[in-house]
């Protein structure tokens, strides 16, 4: 058991968008994970929008390409940061809703807690939490620490 949680903690989700409040919550997941001998899940969604409704396809296999491109660096910085603490890390990239993936994975993969940054690059002038995190936090059963 965490004392930092006060739960059982062996998978850890961290949303990430690269944002510098995201790699602050990676950084605490990942001390978190070494702990507690636990696994770091770090996942990006890919936000297509109004993406579908592009009059050319071409658009949008290109858009998709470039977001997942961006999704894996994201993942794979974390990864490494994994790495170097000796923590085993899945790196997942999905297209969505981010919430809704966010929340989904959480519980599809038996997640004992999300690690998620405060705001990411959508919300940075928001004020305490960006619009992600709050749906997260108001939608999901699984223990959230907002970094």
């Amino acid at each position: 058991m965490s004392e930092a949680t006060g739960i059982e903690v062996h998978d850890i989700l961290v949303p990430t968008d690269g944002s510098k409040a995201a790699m602050k919550a990676a950084r605490q997941a990942i001390d978190l994970a070494n702990k507690n001998d636990a696994t770091v899940h770090a996942m990006y969604v890919m936000d297509m929008g109004d993406a579908d409704f592009v009059a050319v396809p071409s658009d949008i296999a290109e858009t998709r390409t470039r977001l997942e491109k961006k999704g894996r660096g994201f993942t794979n910085d974390i990864s490494e940061l994994a790495g170097e603490a000796g923590v085993d890390c899945v790196t997942v990239v999905k297209s969505g809703i981010p919430e809704d993936e966010i929340i989904e994975y959480a519980e599809a993969e038996g997640v004992d807690l999300i690690v998620i940054g405060k705001r990411g690059r959508a919300d940075p002038d928001k004020p305490l939490i960006g619009s992600t995190t709050k749906r997260v936090l108001g939608r999901t059963e699984v223990p959230v620490r907002v970094v």
